[in-house]
């Protein structure tokens, strides 16, 4: 790297640990002091569990113990990051090795101390993984109609819920230390029919994996997440002298959040720990049940060390706020039995905060939009007023969903930075468009319009709605007279095979390039998913041309939220390498196919490369799982509904994943009791999610949730509103969201008091704004407020004014919508356009091919509906219904027509004074008597009434083209003999006509004339009519309450 390279990046400095002056009270200092024998620590929430523990690791190196003698075990790779963090950066000592691990790591840490040299590597599949492996085996049975899964689950094997609960279900019989032969005898003792099939399956997927480690050639052993604890015990209980050795090595064991563990991890706990043992555990914070921890049993193991001894107990909490610290004991409460640790005080220091503020919150909202932005102006307000970082805040979630949106929309609307990590890799925005370009290079999805416009909007696409509607309409232009496809059609050719005839098309050449070389990289030989995505993201430029691998990382080195933005892009996208290489290395014979369906199925989040020690100034969208360990100054939980949270069904209820759990604490219970046992242990895991949640916020908790109709605020939140409010109420008040705290915001309220009692106040306020530089506060910048541009006609006095019939007929009903529309002021191409256009095209056909059956038009029909609506489902088959009867009804009509046809899409170009009509008609006929008449086809589902068809601009101006000559290149003839519409799109049996007879030849041109002098002017007025409520420009009309913010 150059110097100037160099300097561009600047000098990457790890932001310093706070150094904190600890005091500590003497139960804490006894804790730290200990030495020699087992010790078990109790302690609730903010009571100090994680500073003793690192305190305990720094009080044995400062006497001189060897660091890499001590080992602390925790629960998630961040976790054990800040664990190392905490010691690493408080003692010079030399670590050869990470002094904090997972369970995880340790195992696999343990299988790679090979007892002969000989022994393969161990290679760990991920969780997303696994997951894909046994939805691929599944599929695999379903293909090959394998037998040993009974009838009833036939249509559950290929759903993403019954791989979960096979994959749940295996786990948990791992971790118990089942092998499938004993799932299967336990299916059989306890009537469980499910377990044999389930277990004949476990059997399979081992064996396909033996072969998969065979077949590699990479002397690897592949293991499933699900068996690397119970496989790392049984290679100790098998090689006693590696037991032997691991023990000499960690003379101290130090285990925080020792209620996570689940029966394989204590087992193997067991086999390695030596008399310096201190375990940290609180039973009433466990979150993992759902992979496997078990806090029911969690007294049961502490008492094998406790040896008769009692516990040391944690009484005094120190992180919280008084009123957070009795919300959280509140919850506690309830639960069933008792526990030490629940009897605790508060001895929170206290933080500076303003007069007016709540430490607890608790918001009733109509709408999760309502909930989202008071969460907002909340987080707005302390980032402002009380100076808090927007690190400090948080909002804690039970599961991902459609909050998430809400909560993005609503931070976003208020300008503050948010980082979220609830959803799968495929999901993420940043890296979704790179999948759907490799999806549409292997062939796993078609380049239909709606993925073409994804594609352009993306930010390697450059494109915007207003440059993508301009290169549609340049598109539709610049095509050959011979050429009628519509604009979706050449848009779609323009990205599949280059068709590109038009200037300033940047984005269409930037995706077909992109796409051009994924697919020359798919045909070389044994193409990973990770070479695929290389050549892609290496070649993806912005919309300036820039490299945007080089446009995120200069964007990433930058503050703010599009730093931040830019940050987490990255980490997604390293993510998803690290996941590609990943994969190829754990499935060598696979091809790039394979891991993008993989990655596309993922529902498992996956793990974030990035170092969270480090984090950006952003507000953090997490789940209640994700949180566990942490804690912010301030803290919203969002989401408290009836349903949700508390989530009450059961896990696994299919396959009895839970029940096997039961069973093999219980034994042979009754089935009945069994249930009754499981249902009771939910409850208590939904209450020590909630128990978790509440007791992160240090100085400000806010609670909320939504209740309209049968959307109901949880029995939670009814608990903490009645702790926090005093009382139950039948009728409770709802919370009103104040305005966003946003610099639109607060100029539109100034606005708003400018014309009452305060309003020289607000006037100044808004100059003192305005000079400050707030765009927002510009007087010049607000609606309505400029002067008009011009006042010139839109076309100069004595040039013609471009006048076609549909638009004769639009500017008669509504000038102003007729302006907007001519102006730009229309979405493109719809997908009633779009069948609309189709229909037309198929009519022409019947007379270009006359040996055209109707079914030969509805097989062409079918071939191409694809092009016309390329979204799947009943709402697509049912317009591709509609557009079938409307072909009926057209072969109807042609047959029974009494003239000659002498034109289809028949163009004509006519003067009548100042107006230049042109158009085309859908079909040109002659009469007995050699009078032209004119058929126009409507696709619509309305026909107007026949009086109104009498005086249709659009017939008349027709009609008037054929009597001024437009047709002589078809006919002499310049008498019309009418003109009808003809309606394809009703529910009647048949065609709807309605008839226009000959037109009033000089009432019709005076009236042309009148048009054409309209559309020419410098005024257009808006008409109140009954296509009011559909009109696309409805929101810039100045007659409707929509638009008036136009004129005021």
């Amino acid at each position: 790297m150059s110097k100037q390279q160099a300097g561009l990046v600047g000098a990457l400095v790890r932001r310093p640990m706070p150094e904190k002056s600890l005091t500590f009270t003497e139960e804490q200092a006894r804790v730290i002091t200990h030495r020699g024998s087992p010790l078990v620590v109790l302690g609730g929430p903010g009571t100090g569990k994680t500073t003793l523990l690192i305190e305990s690791a720094l009080s044995r190196i400062a006497q001189g113990q060897n660091p890499n003698s001590i080992l602390m075990l925790t629960y998630g790779r961040e976790r054990a990051s800040e664990l190392r963090d905490g010691v690493a950066l408080r003692t010079t000592a030399i670590m050869h090795e990470p002094i904090a691990r997972t369970f995880h790591s340790l195992a696999f840490s343990i299988l790679k101390m090979k007892a002969n040299p000989d022994d393969p590597e161990p290679i760990l599949m991920s969780g997303p993984e696994q997951e894909y492996f046994i939805r691929e085996l599944l599929q695999g049975d379903i293909e090959r109609g394998k037998s040993y899964w009974p009838p009833d689950l036939a249509a559950a094997l290929s759903t993403h819920g019954f791989t979960r609960e096979l994959r749940d279900l295996i786990l948990r019989a791992s971790e118990r230390n089942l092998s499938p032969h004993r799932l299967a005898e336990l299916g059989k003792e306890f009537g469980e029919k499910y377990w044999e099939p389930a277990a004949t399956f476990w059997n399979q997927y081992l064996d396909v994996m033996d072969l998969q480690t065979d077949s590699a050639q990479d002397a690897k052993r592949r293991i499933d997440p699900s068996q690397i604890v119970i496989e790392a015990y049984h290679h100790l209980k098998n090689h006693q002298s590696i037991a032997f050795d691991l023990r000499a090595r960690f003379t101290t064991i130090l285990v925080d959040e020792f209620q996570e563990s689940d029966p394989a991890q204590r087992e193997l706990l067991r086999e390695l720990v030596g008399n310096d043992l201190v375990l940290f555990a609180d039973g009433d914070s466990a979150v993992g049940r759902f992979r496997g921890a078990d806090p029911d049993q969690l007294n049961t193991e502490l008492d094998r060390y406790l040896s008769g001894a009692s516990p040391t107990v944690l009484h005094d909490v120190f992180r919280s706020a008084p009123e957070i610290f009795a919300v959280g004991a509140a919850v506690a409460a309830e639960f069933r039995g008792s526990a030490a640790q629940r009897t605790r005080r508060c001895v929170f220091t206290g933080i500076d905060t303003q007069a007016d503020h709540q430490p607890v919150i608790v918001g009733r909202f109509r709408s999760q939009s309502e909930e989202a932005q008071f969460i907002a102006y909340q987080f707005r307000h302390a980032h402002l007023i009380e100076n808090r970082p927007w690190r400090e805040m948080a909002v804690i979630l039970r599961t991902p969903g459609g909050q998430v949106a809400a909560l993005r929309r609503a931070f976003n609307q208020a300008g503050i930075p948010v980082a979220s990590e609830t959803e799968a890799l495929s999901g993420n925005p940043a890296i979704s468009p790179f999948l759907l370009l490799a999806q549409i290079a292997l062939g796993e999805k078609k380049l239909t319009i709606e993925n073409c416009e994804r594609l352009l909007l993306s930010e390697f696409g450059g494109a915007d709605s207003v440059s993508l509607r301009r290169i549609r309409r340049s598109l539709i232009a610049g095509r050959g007279e011979e050429d009628q496809r519509t604009g979706a059609e050449l848009l779609v050719a323009a990205l599949d095979k280059g068709e590109i005839f038009i200037e300033g098309a940047q984005p269409l050449q930037h995706i077909h390039q992109l796409l051009a070389r994924a697919r020359k990289v798919l045909r070389r030989a044994n193409t990973q998913g990770e070479d695929l995505l290389w050549e892609i993201w290496s070649n993806a430029v912005t919309s300036d041309g820039e490299k945007l691998a080089e446009s995120w990382r200069r964007q990433a080195l930058r503050q703010g939220a599009r730093g931040a933005a830019a940050d987490r892009d990255l980490d997604a996208m390293m993510q998803l390498f690290e996941a590609a290489r990943r994969f190829a290395e754990r499935f060598p014979h696979s091809g790039a196919g394979s891991f993008i369906r993989q990655i596309m199925q993922e529902e498992i989040l996956g793990d974030v490369i990035t170092a969270k020690g480090q984090r950006p100034d952003v507000v953090e969208i997490l789940t209640v799982h994700a949180a566990k360990g942490r804690e912010w100054e301030i803290v919203a939980i969002a989401g408290l509904q009836e349903g949700i949270w508390p989530n009450l069904r059961q896990r696994g209820s299919l396959l009895g994943s839970e029940r096997l759990v039961e069973r093999m604490r219980h034994g042979g219970l009754a089935r009945k009791e069994l249930d009754a046992l499981t249902a009771s242990g939910l409850v208590e895991d939904e209450r020590r999610l909630i128990h978790v949640a509440v007791t992160r916020a240090k100085g400000q908790l806010i609670v909320t949730a939504v209740q309209k109709d049968d959307d109901e605020p949880s029995v939670f939140f009814e608990e903490i509103s009645a702790q926090v409010l005093g009382e139950w109420s039948d009728e409770p008040a709802m919370t009103q969201a104040p305005r966003p705290i946003t610099p639109a915001a607060l100029v539109a309220t100034l606005r708003g008091e400018l014309i009452g009692e305060k309003g020289g106040t607000a006037a100044s306020i808004l100059q003192r704004l305005n000079t400050e530089g707030l765009s927002e506060a510009d007087i010049d910048s607000w609606s309505g407020v400029l002067p008009i541009s011009t006042s010139a006609p839109v076309i100069a006095p004595n040039a013609l004014v471009p006048v076609s019939p549909s638009g004769a007929e639009s500017f008669t009903e509504c000038g102003v919508k007729w302006f907007l529309e001519r102006s730009g002021g229309t979405n493109g191409d719809s997908t009633a356009q779009i069948l609309g256009s189709a229909i037309h095209a198929f009519a022409a056909l019947m007379e270009e091919e006359p040996s055209l059956t109707e079914a030969d038009l509805v097989a062409r029909l079918r071939d191409a509906w694809k092009l016309i609506d390329p979204n799947p489902g009943w709402v697509s088959n049912s317009q591709l219904n509609r557009a079938v009867e409307m072909l009926h009804k057209f072969v109807g009509y042609h047959t029974n027509s009494l003239h000659q046809i002498v034109g289809v899409e028949v163009e004509f170009k006519v003067v009548v004074g100042r107006a230049q009509i042109k158009g085309n008609v859908d079909r040109l006929e002659v009469t007995a008597d050699g009078d032209l008449f004119i058929v126009d086809f409507k696709t619509g589902a309305n026909a107007i009434a026949v009086k109104k068809a009498t005086t249709n601009k659009q017939m008349e101006t027709y009609q008037l083209a054929v009597i001024e000559g437009g047709f002589t290149n078809k006919n002499e003839s310049r008498t019309s003999a009418g003109a009808e519409l003809v309606y394809l799109g009703s529910t009647s049996a048949n065609a709807i006509l309605r008839r226009q007879p000959p037109i009033d030849v000089d009432l019709v041109k005076t009236q042309i004339e009148a048009i054409a002098e309209g559309m020419g002017g410098s005024e257009f007025f808006a008409t109140i009519n009954q296509r009011c409520k559909q009109c696309p420009v409805r929101n810039s009309c100045p007659i409707q309450s929509d638009g008036r913010t136009v004129m005021e």
